[in-house]
């Protein structure tokens, strides 16, 4: 009798340890899939920086060195290998008087969006056939806080936008209220240093776009209304201005202009860090230009700065995941009459 009641009482245990293990296997195998992942995040982290992927290193250590924290990569490498991966400065512009372009006679009010698709990024380029309706627009608080672009189209009655220049971060808040180097807008001196050569971005009375680093004086000379100071250029005489060696920016989202031969201006903007796509290197809005027949374009800010808004929309959307970012400038288009 005595065995029988044992058996029965091992018969009801049996199940009841089973379902108390199950538990621990589980917190076991989430555990190991945890230590798998981090070893495969630790190793590839290992491999992007120390293996014989040159180029992928260039591209990633140049993407963290031209963001807003390049403190982060700094730890890893010696201060003379940084060196060698050193970004080259936005100031890699032509050098000397450009001849400026007169298209004064230019009245067509056409604009053209061109979607852009890749496996890396996509975007929009927006070929405005008047460069007239183009000009600087600057932050309404300025040197205190920063606008984002939409804001300043609606402002401006504009009906299209782009971020344009970098700027300085005001009391280390990075709200944009102040802009980077020489701005001009409408004819209107805003700020900036006039002694000495700058890269400048501009655009002349008769629409032609100036780009090249040139002190305030010359640009007075050149007939130039509206300018930012940013870099480096991408395209000269119709032909690629950066070699593949200078592209060490990495790959973010880019804004870029240009204009072509018959003095329509072209506003690039291209997505990336996860918003359609990774991003893009400088060479790739280099090659976009060329490929849409600009003669001469430049870089714009990048990064969260990075966006395209058109008729009260964006056809490329900030990357920022908090929205729109508070800028100092954006290249706006006048609508139709102003």
């Amino acid at each position: 009798m005595m065995e029988a009641q044992q058996k029965v009482y091992k018969q009801k245990e049996a199940p009841l340890l089973r379902t108390q293990k199950k538990p621990k296997r589980i917190l076991r195998t989430i555990a190991g899939l945890f230590l798998l992942l981090f070893y495969f995040t630790l190793s590839s982290f290992a491999l992007v920086l120390y293996g014989p992927f040159e180029n992928m290193r260039r591209t990633v250590v140049g993407a963290v060195l031209t963001s807003r924290h390049p403190q982060y990569i700094e730890p890893f490498y010696s201060a003379e290998t940084l060196n060698k991966y050193r970004p080259i400065s936005m100031e890699t512009m032509s050098e000397g008087t450009m001849h400026a372009g007169n298209f004064s006679q230019v009245h067509d009010a056409g604009i053209d969006v061109i979607p852009i698709t890749t496996t890396k990024y996509s975007g929009s380029l927006l070929v405005i056939k008047d460069p007239k309706r183009l000009h600087v627009a600057v932050t309404k608080d300025l040197g205190n806080v920063g606008e984002t672009v939409s804001g300043m189209v609606k402002r401006e009655n504009a009906i299209a936008g782009i971020n344009a220049g970098g700027f300085y971060d005001v009391k280390g808040k990075g709200t944009g209220g102040m802009p980077l180097g020489v701005t001009l807008s409408r004819g209107k001196y805003i700020g900036g240093y006039q002694g000495i050569a700058q890269p400048m971005i501009g655009l002349t009375k008769e629409g032609a776009l100036v780009v090249g680093k040139y002190k305030y004086e010359e640009l007075q000379k050149l007939g130039v209304q509206d300018a930012v100071s940013f870099g480096p250029q991408l395209v000269r005489d119709g032909q690629p201005f950066l070699k593949e060696e200078d592209d060490s920016w990495g790959i973010a989202p880019r804004s870029a202009i240009g204009q072509r031969e018959d003095g329509a201006i072209l506003l690039l903007a291209l997505s990336g860090r996860g918003k359609n796509g990774i991003g893009a290197s400088l060479l790739d809005c280099e090659e976009v230009m060329i490929e849409n027949g600009a003669t001469v374009a430049a870089n714009l800010d990048g990064g969260y700065s990075t966006e395209l808004y058109y008729k009260n929309e964006f056809l490329v959307e900030p990357s920022n995941p908090l929205g729109e970012r508070y800028v100092a400038t954006s290249f706006i288009v006048d609508g139709v009459g102003k």
